[in-house]
């Protein structure tokens, strides 16, 4: 499933968002999964709460995408435009807790090491 979300992914055209209007981007990205998912037949939901608060001030960690596969396969999704340390401590406890962690980047250079057992659909040379 993640070959064929990053191969439907990397046909996006993200030239057009930079700075300025990278909400824009991060939309576009969500809507296509939220396509490719419903094109598969699988369940789609966003912004969901997978019990994972932040230390410092208790903000709700909410992960963009869960995408629910007819096997019952479950994945978690975050998608940046910048380095997200937050992201990838959410994706770390989907992980923990049974589901398959996909981070999708854009728009900046990945500067942040990525931890075993979290998929990377790097889309960072899709504005150039």
């Amino acid at each position: 499933m993640i070959n064929l979300l990053e191969h439907c992914l990397k046909k996006i055209d993200l030239s057009s968002y930079s700075r300025g209007s990278r909400n824009k981007g991060t939309e576009l990205i969500t809507s296509s999964i939220e396509n490719f998912a419903c094109e598969q037949r699988y369940k789609c939901e966003k912004e969901v709460f997978l019990g994972l608060r932040r230390k410092t001030d208790g903000h709700k960690g909410l992960v963009d995408i869960i995408i629910k596969s007819p096997n019952e396969k479950q994945y978690a999704i975050e998608i940046d435009s910048g380095n997200k340390k937050w992201s990838i401590d959410k994706l770390l406890h989907a992980y923990k807790i049974g589901y398959v962690p996909t981070w999708v980047r854009w728009n900046a250079k990945i500067n942040i090491n990525m931890p075993a057992g979290i998929n990377l659909i790097d889309l960072t040379n899709k504005q150039r």
